[in-house]
């Protein structure tokens, strides 16, 4: 009688095969980010550095249980290409602060509250409870920004600009806002500009919406306006450049833009912090951003709990230094 056949030596000869295959099909997915600038869809994959990490574990501890040399080293290398990219952002920054007396805390609020949403029972009660110097709230839309005049009593400064009746930015202030305007820098969305005195300095807000990422038209159209602002805002002295610009830190698209504009991602040193969507978790990414000049110490940065729109709110310390004599 003829014996069996063992199946077990072929199955895991398809399982490793399988996990190869995988893994490798990760390392492209994983580098296909960098080579954005020459297809949108390249650029897309960018942004799901964090997912790509957290994936590779899989077949990393599935190579070692099985030893397997090939598919370890993959998985290693597949491992490091992602752990380079999210790791600095956990390092720590100098931040030190000679003295209490050499400069003033600035905390700044800023979320998008979905202008399809219209709730904002979570999101006033949010800013009461965080007590922001400043408020910066994107898609409100002009039902929405008249309901937010609630928080008038607590912010007696405020400005507004709108993209029609749904779309629209609003800031609010403790401190007096000076020099405000609106206006389109580049085309798309209008930004909020303003000028706050703390400590002798002026600091410029500046907010900014470029276009959502989807479809080739408003990818270029995100992508002239992220130009626009580089250049408008590397001839600001001391901005403080806050919104939800459609974008990840590891595209790069995005990776010119700070360097054009001279700006340090106030997340650095306290996490990759993702903020969109709510309502798919898995697919979490970092698009809404706070910049500022490397002279400005960040004190914390963290994500708001859930206010019912898509995106997180985000919630930054700065210590603004006393002007020099």
């Amino acid at each position: 009688m003829p014996n069996p056949i063992n199946w077990r030596p072929k199955f895991k000869y398809i399982f490793d095969g399988v996990f190869v295959i995988g893994t490798i099909l990760l390392i492209l997915l994983s580098l296909a980010g960098y080579l954005g600038e020459f297809n949108r869809y390249l650029e897309l994959t960018s942004h799901f550095k964090l997912q790509y990490l957290i994936v590779s574990f899989c077949p990393f501890f599935f190579f070692v249980m099985r030893r397997q040399k090939l598919g370890l080293i993959l998985s290693l290398v597949c491992l490091i290409i992602n752990l380079v990219e999210i790791v600095p952002w956990y390092l720590p920054q100098a931040s030190a602060i000679a003295s209490e007396t050499d400069g003033q805390k600035l905390r700044v609020l800023q979320s998008n509250i979905d202008k399809y949403s219209y709730q904002l029972s979570k999101v006033i009660p949010l800013v009461r409870e965080e007590q922001p110097d400043v408020a910066v709230f994107l898609e409100a839309s002009k039902n929405t920004a008249k309901k937010l005049e609630v928080l008038q009593d607590i912010f007696p400064y405020s400005i507004a600009g709108q993209d029609g009746d749904i779309d629209g930015t609003v800031v609010y202030s403790k401190l007096p806002l000076k020099n405000t305007s609106v206006k389109s820098i580049g085309e798309g969305r209008v930004s909020v500009l303003a000028d706050l005195t703390i400590q002798g300095q002026v600091i410029s807000l500046i907010t900014a919406h470029p276009s959502t990422a989807i479809g080739k038209a408003y990818v270029e159209q995100r992508n002239r306006q992220l130009v626009a602002i580089a250049n408008y805002v590397a001839k600001v002295k001391n901005p403080l450049l806050v919104g939800d610009f459609n974008i990840s830190m590891w595209s790069p698209y995005y990776r010119r833009f700070v360097n054009k504009a001279r700006l340090h991602n106030t997340r650095a040193g306290f996490g990759i912090l993702p903020t969109w969507p709510t309502c798919r978790p898995l697919l979490y990414i970092p698009i809404d951003h706070c910049f500022v000049r490397r002279d400005i110490k960040v004190l914390n940065i963290r994500t708001g709990h859930e206010v019912g729109s898509d995106h997180l709110p985000l919630i930054t310390d700065l210590w603004i230094p006393r002007k020099s004599t």
